[in-house]
């Protein structure tokens, strides 16, 4: 999930120029502590990504919901799945981070792209910049989009299709065990009518969102080469 620093403080800007990740990372710390939120990590320095299952603290959980929903809950047709998305990791490594503009229910191209058999590329959208993806038996590939000269040097990634899809079931689960957690924040602020409703439209886990997701891949969409 990605923790945007304005929405839950303010604090001085590091410098005129473009930040260090050392900088954004101590301008994210200010931020957050100076909405109340501290003593949750970012899973790379600079990022302002933060693992779902760090959030264990409800009081923190409830902290980010309301920066999140703003001061008037807004009703469940108006209300979007919380920014971030999905980090392709190696062991350890952190290979991939959401992009601009992806949120949690980007998981779901992910799946489709986990599964995919055709060669030709196509767009695998976590944000702008997004990826390509395209099949190579017996390997996936994944490609890096530059936009705007960023990544700078985009890179190919190659992976066998069945741990995609195994890292994408587990995911899965996260995400289920993360919506009842935030069903239970959400009943502590005041507004929300249905909690486990509102919980899964948050996580990107709900009817609404899957049944776009579901129309979106029965249409013609763009390849790139």
């Amino acid at each position: 999930m990605e923790l945007e620093p304005g929405r839950f403080g303010s604090a001085p800007y590091p410098s005129s120029g473009p930040w260090t990740a050392t900088e954004s990372e101590r301008y994210w710390r200010a931020c957050l502590r100076a909405g109340g939120l501290a003593g949750v990590d970012t899973i790379v320095p600079g990022s302002w990504f933060v693992a779902i299952d760090a959030l264990t603290s409800q009081d923190a959980l409830i902290t980010v919901l309301r920066a999140h929903l703003g001061d008037s809950v807004p009703a469940d047709d108006e209300v979007f799945a919380l920014s971030g998305g999905l980090a392709l990791v190696d062991d350890v490594e952190v290979l991939l981070l959401p992009t601009c503009c992806g949120d949690l229910g980007d998981l779901e191209n992910w799946r489709t792209a986990a599964h995919r058999s055709a060669e030709a590329p196509e767009m695998l959208w976590i944000g702008h910049p997004w990826l390509t993806a395209w099949y190579d038996a017996p390997m996936l590939h994944i490609r890096e989009e530059s936009e705007h000269g960023i990544p700078a040097q985009p890179r190919e990634l190659v992976i066998k299709p069945e741990i995609l899809q195994r890292a994408v079931r587990l995911a899965v689960q996260d995400l289920d065990a993360f919506s009842e957690r935030v069903a239970s924040a959400l009943r502590h602020i005041p507004g929300v009518v249905d909690a486990r409703a509102t919980a899964k439209i948050l996580v990107g886990r709900s009817v609404r969102d899957l049944r776009a997701v579901e129309a979106a891949v029965a249409q013609p969409k763009a390849t790139f080469s």
